[in-house]
């Protein structure tokens, strides 16, 4: 046999064993599977498990699957109410991403994946045909830790195009949370391009950073979080903050700079601006409060001349679910603010300590800050 049929018999028999392979091959699975009637399939592949089960936040207990004869677990549940939720398998009592799913929820512990259940009409946080911004990885040299940090930064539509400075909000994820999860969870860059595009909101540059500041996360209701509030804080102007406005046209007027943040994030923005007001004007706190003990220790002054302190405030915006494992903290931190005269908004929902909750109080304040 000459070279060329050699060579052709090789191929040939290479393609064989490719097929073979590929044939022996599972199918790949499609989960999750949302159907016309708001019922999703939910499926995993695992011969060798005993037993599986779903968790999300659309359930109120986790719900088992049933294996087929192909070691193919499945359950279809619902309808479920259109919303974006995190959820995951539990297999022989290990919880696991689903690995058919590339929506992953970023976290540092806990390993679940997205699912978005469509309404009649497109949510708020869904990819609509409008302008949209954009979404960039930046890192920055921390000058409290003594380590490269991360950063998740949106710019309005438009922005590239444009000479002008925008008003900017700081926004921090809650605990074990990380940079990327405002923007992959809480959907922040669809939820503003909606918004600027209803006219809803003003064109703003959002900065995510990531909240842990590799000392442990203390209880709130303890003095002890607040000092992790305060490295956070030094972390915030001492590094971010110059990062920011040095690789980005943002605003230094006060009255165009905002701190929010979601759980940790929200206290960490409450102290931060509070300790701040010279250069924050809006500060918003979702799901998190400050205790009496830490605001009357760390902020005294904005307390006894509550006067000053409104008309430095553009908004101080507070929101709880009533379900929440911080609701009654949450509320009492509301009443110690009515009770010092501190001029403040308030919002009370229903559900618990959720993504969902954030994203809806995210849209709320959108709505609001920068606005005169």
């Amino acid at each position: 046999m000459d070279s060329f049929l050699l060579r052709i018999a090789v191929s040939l028999f290479g393609t064989a064993i490719i097929a073979v392979a590929q044939g022996s091959r599972p199918a790949p699975l499609a989960s999750p599977v949302v159907h016309a009637d708001r019922t999703v399939t939910f499926s995993v592949r695992a011969p060798n498990a005993r037993k599986v089960e779903l968790s999300g936040q659309f359930l109120k207990a986790n719900q088992p699957l049933t294996m087929d004869t192909n070691g193919v677990w499945s359950a279809t549940l619902g309808p479920v109410e259109p919303n974006l939720y995190p959820y995951n398998f539990v297999i022989d009592g290990i919880g696991v991403a689903d690995s058919a799913n590339q929506d992953l929820f970023p976290n540092e512990r806990f390993k679940q994946s997205l699912v978005d259940i469509p309404g009649e009409a497109p949510s708020l946080h869904s990819a609509q045909d409008v302008p949209h911004g954009q979404v960039t990885y930046a890192f920055y040299h921390s000058k409290t830790l003594g380590r490269t940090r991360p950063l998740v930064v949106y710019t309005p539509p438009g922005y590239q195009a444009s000479r002008e400075s925008y008003p900017v909000l700081y926004l921090v994820s809650g605990t074990t949370d990380t940079e990327e999860t405002w923007f992959k969870v809480g959907r922040v860059n669809f939820i503003l391009d909606n918004l600027i595009a209803q006219k809803k909101a003003v064109p703003m540059i959002i900065v995510m950073p990531y909240g842990n500041m590799m000392m442990g996360t203390p209880p709130p209701t303890s003095l002890q979080a607040a000092e992790m509030y305060k490295v956070f804080t030094d972390e915030l102007t001492r590094s971010i903050l110059p990062y920011v406005e040095a690789g980005y046209r943002v605003s230094r007027d006060r009255g165009k700079r905002a701190i929010a943040g979601f759980s940790r994030g929200g206290g960490q923005s409450l102290f931060a601006g509070f300790s701040n007001l010279d250069r924050f004007a809006w500060i918003g706190s979702y799901s998190a409060y400050l205790t009496p003990e830490v605001f009357d220790k760390y902020f005294g002054r904005v307390a006894a001349d509550p006067k000053a302190t409104n008309r430095q405030l553009k908004l101080l915006w507070l929101g709880v679910g009533k379900d929440d494992f911080l609701y009654k903290q949450a509320v009492e931190f509301d009443e110690y603010l009515k009770g010092k005269n501190i001029a403040h908004q308030s919002l009370v929902t229903e559900g618990g300590h959720t993504w969902m909750n954030a994203r809806r109080y995210l849209a709320e304040t959108l709505q609001l800050y920068f606005k005169q």
